[in-house]
């Protein structure tokens, strides 16, 4: 291994800064995707609770401070819930998509790690043929001729240079599909999350539930109660 950083070439250093840059952040993209800090069962089950029972009071209370994405699109829910169905939805949606942006944040870099990485090899190897033709036209027009030993150290940086990109590479490229995989389940875990306080907040037309909930709370938003 030794051997091979010493015959690797300069190209290696960018290599491996790209590899461990890459690998930190699929591993802080990796911890914060968990569904436990996405969508926590200790907020989603309590406030569908509380709004079923008529206690809006309760609900924004859990949701107020908490840290994660369920909870800020819960509050902004709970924030409209005496407006119509479609602006209660088109709040919770807006608060959402940020939401997704924010887990989407760096989910782009690790997958330019995987994809310059190939490149760096790439110029790796045209930096060692370089080298391979310098020292063939040196040999030739001294001696006349050349040795094959001689150009051991141009296609050793070559052929390094690329196995190492691609070995950075592929396992970058495969925790990149991860996180956009992990990303689509949390989306659709998010959205139907929403839709299940929407229901309680705003039953939909065709709803056979029967009249929405009185709540013991005034239904008002946050910001008229404040006022």
């Amino acid at each position: 291994m030794l051997q091979w950083l010493e015959y690797g070439g300069v190209m290696l250093i960018p290599i491996a800064l790209a590899s461990l840059l890459g690998v930190a952040l699929f591993i802080a993209r990796w911890r914060s995707h968990q569904p436990f800090r996405v969508l926590p069962p200790e907020i989603r089950l309590p406030v569908l609770q509380a709004v079923e029972e008529g206690d809006l009071v309760q609900a924004r209370q859990l949701t107020e401070k908490h840290p994660s994405a369920l909870a800020r699109v819960y509050f902004e829910g709970l924030r409209f819930a005496s407006a119509p169905r479609g602006e209660i939805r088109e709040a919770m949606q807006e608060v959402g998509r940020r939401e997704l942006t924010r887990l989407e944040r760096y989910v782009g870099a690790v997958g330019a790690m995987a994809s310059v990485t190939p490149l760096m090899g790439l110029l790796g190897t045209v930096l060692g043929m370089i080298r391979v033709f310098q020292d063939l036209m040196e040999e030739a027009g001294v001696e006349g001729f050349v040795d094959p030993t001689a150009l051991a150290g141009g296609i050793w940086e070559a052929l390094v240079t690329t196995a190492a990109g691609l070995a950075v590479a592929i396992p970058l490229y495969l925790g990149y599909r991860y996180l956009l995989g992990r990303l689509d389940v949390l989306a659709v875990d998010l959205e139907e999350a929403a839709s299940s306080l929407l229901d309680l907040l705003a039953p939909p037309p065709d709803s056979d539930d029967g009249p929405r909930r009185t709540p013991k709370a005034s239904r008002q938003p946050v910001a008229a109660e404040e006022a």
